[in-house]
């Protein structure tokens, strides 16, 4: 879990980890160089439950790739989830995905989530495809990266590159060498939506896009639809 400045949110964001109903867990919390009371709140919450570290940057990062791949470096666990500093988990999300991805042999996987914005107003669903190809994830982004699940002894441990819209450029590069996704239509997360977010700002997705499929992918042309 990446934070930075993320006192309003992180403590629905952690419970949502500890309300699990699947109790193997670790949760690494990355302070990127918060100024608020980001860490204050964490370590109220890593004192009530050793599943809970903290681990702090010392200088911001700009992005969330260098917090996560920070994450990666230090997890011991043959699976690993991403969680944002502002979505929430529902209870049975980790025990549906991990059983489904053990009796598939997925080596990634992903969720339907709900969009919700800061007003608490449902936006909408999103709910991925059954399998997810290379091919198909070029056409759409249908991982949501709060839903994802990598699995390190099929995977290895796989780091985000540094670059607009990390997760996606890490999706398409575990399915480019072959993988499919395994993608569960159950509503399992909610993200929230904020205004002047990245995703929210057409124009800089399509740059970021641009550059993923240009520079990693060495795609010369492709059509984007936003």
């Amino acid at each position: 879990m990446p934070a930075y400045n993320a006192a309003a949110t992180i403590d629905g964001a952690i419970a949502s980890v500890c309300q699990q109903n699947y109790p193997h867990w670790e949760l690494l919390i990355i302070d990127d160089a918060s100024t608020d009371a980001t860490t204050q709140h964490v370590e109220a919450h890593t004192r009530q439950d050793p599943r809970i570290q903290l681990l702090k940057l010392a200088h911001n990062s700009g992005s969330p790739s260098l917090p996560r791949n920070t994450g990666i470096r230090q997890a011991r666990g043959s699976l690993i989830a991403f969680l944002d500093a502002d979505d929430r988990w529902h209870t049975n999300k980790l025990s549906q995905q991990v059983t489904a991805m053990q009796s598939t042999g997925a080596a990634l996987s992903c969720t339907g989530y709900r969009v919700i914005n800061r007003q608490g107003q449902l936006l909408g669903e999103r709910k991925p495809p059954r399998s997810i190809d290379y091919p198909g994830l070029l056409r759409l982004n249908s991982i949501g990266c709060s839903t994802a699940i990598y699995d390190v002894e099929q995977l290895g441990k796989r780091h985000f590159p540094h670059l607009g819209h990390e997760d996606y450029a890490l999706w398409l590069s575990i399915l480019r060498e072959g993988h499919c996704a395994l993608g569960i239509d159950n509503v399992l997360v909610d993200y929230y939506k904020q205004a002047g977010s990245v995703s929210a700002n057409k124009i800089k997705v399509l740059g970021y896009f641009w550059r993923i499929y240009y520079y990693q992918d060495k795609l010369s042309s492709i059509g984007i639809m936003l």
